[in-house]
């Protein structure tokens, strides 16, 4: 004998759905509707996407660039607590250096993993005709993954970001530790 009426099962799976389609946009919003799927038993519903002509190497070296108050010590520190040694990062912290970092050794450069990007400015090396570094790095083809780490109010690098950032990259398998 079943636990529910047909009528309360109507509403339980009523509520189930309106909630499910809740979770689903939060997850697509945040940018981690794959690992989401993934923890409610429904990985096999991820959208296939076409292997690239072009990838890197899990084990790749990770670029933070752009301006930071945290000291090289506390970044090293987030890495390292997640496993990622520190011969893999590469740091280019500042406004002014982020300006003179050039990403053409990335180009197609299979060592190079990720570009973490804080706040930076727009005009920069190679920027060509994108509206910003940052624009440029990921509508080209050839770059490895670019992650903007933000918080409510725009790109800042911020431990709580960083780590939020290696953290969904590491379960997504997309960086090895």
């Amino acid at each position: 004998m079943p636990s529910v009426s047909q009528g309360e099962l109507s509403s339980v799976i009523l509520a189930a759905s309106t909630r499910l389609m809740r979770e689903l946009r939060e997850a697509h919003r945040a940018d981690r509707l794959n690992s989401y799927l993934n923890s409610i038993g429904m990985k096999d519903l991820v959208p296939a996407k076409e292997k690239p002509l072009y990838d890197s190497h899990p084990e790749g070296k990770i670029v933070l660039v752009g301006a930071c108050k945290l000291s090289e010590r506390e970044i090293l520190g987030c890495f390292n607590a997640l496993g990622i040694h520190k011969d893999r990062v590469v740091l280019k912290l500042g406004y002014e250096e982020a300006k003179q970092v050039s990403f053409r050794n990335m180009h197609y450069n299979a060592s190079y993993r990720l570009i973490l990007c804080g706040p930076m400015p727009h005009s920069g090396v190679g920027k060509e005709d994108k509206s910003s570094i940052i624009a440029k790095l990921e509508s080209d083809p050839g770059y490895p993954k670019v992650v903007r780490l933000t918080d409510a109010n725009g790109l800042k690098i911020s431990k709580t970001a960083l780590k939020k950032a290696l953290e969904r990259e590491i379960r997504d398998g997309y960086l090895a530790v």
